[in-house]
């Protein structure tokens, strides 16, 4: 599990790992990667929270600013890896070609002007989302750990797109009795927000589905996307909460 957690950290996020720590990605050290995916959502969360601290008691930046600083770090911290697979969704999904064609956009290395357009959308609504909550004073912070869930559920549970790719190396050692760990993890966090666990669950279900009708099942850019749109919509759900 340890070295499955390390094979996580040192993957899907900036936080250094000493290289000599790093296992060797075989079945063996990807065997818990799945629930590991999950742990990492709370260190992220911890991060969050942190900065949350630091910006909510920098009195002397204007909400925007704050906002924007804290999206800066999210993104920093998982050197824009989630953003990166949302910008390769995005440039697939809107080219209403076959399914094969959209396969191969998601690995191709070059950005459209979709990716571009979704980038541009996602990153000005984080900024706002953190600015309004800010200045609500409501912490995000467990957003990234429903985030790190759904990701891991994917993961473990969808068909691959591709017969390769990074996905299937990930998942390679998936497992059903993996399952029974994420529904007490979406038990426990329904009992810390149910808004949240709400959001999280339809956000879930429709990008399922979006990968299984128009992908024919998950890749890794498909993930990062689930991770950039839903933890979007989980802020603004938050927002949304406060201000009824």
């Amino acid at each position: 599990m340890l070295r499955s957690f390390l094979v996580v950290l040192s993957f899907i996020s900036v936080i250094p790992v000493p290289q000599r720590f790093i296992p060797e990605w075989d079945s063996e050290s990807l065997r818990y990667f799945c629930p590991m995916l999950e742990l990492s959502g709370a260190i992220f969360g911890a991060l969050w929270l942190g900065i949350w601290h630091v910006l909510s008691l920098a009195h002397m930046l204007s909400p925007a600013l704050r906002g924007l600083f804290m999206t800066i770090f999210t993104l920093a911290i998982t050197g824009g890896l989630h953003l990166d697979g949302l910008m390769d969704s995005c440039d697939a999904l809107f080219s209403h070609r076959d399914r094969e064609t959209r396969l191969r956009i998601l690995s191709d290395t070059h950005a459209g002007s979709f990716a571009v357009m979704g980038c541009v959308v996602i990153l000005i609504s984080k900024t706002l989302l953190f600015s309004e909550l800010l200045t609500l004073n409501v912490s995000p912070s467990l957003v990234p750990v429903y985030s790190r869930l759904g990701m891991a559920v994917l993961l473990n549970n969808l068909p691959f797109a591709k017969t390769g790719g990074l996905a299937v190396m990930l998942g390679s050692s998936r497992s059903r009795k993996h399952n029974v760990f994420f529904a007490v993890m979406v038990m426990v966090l329904l009992m810390c927000s149910r808004t949240l666990a709400l959001a999280f669950v339809v956000c879930l279900m429709l990008w399922g589905r979006v990968c299984m009708k128009i992908f024919g099942g998950i890749t890794g850019d498909l993930l990062g996307a689930f991770v950039e749109i839903a933890e979007s919509v989980m802020m603004m759900c938050l927002v949304i909460r406060e201000c009824i």
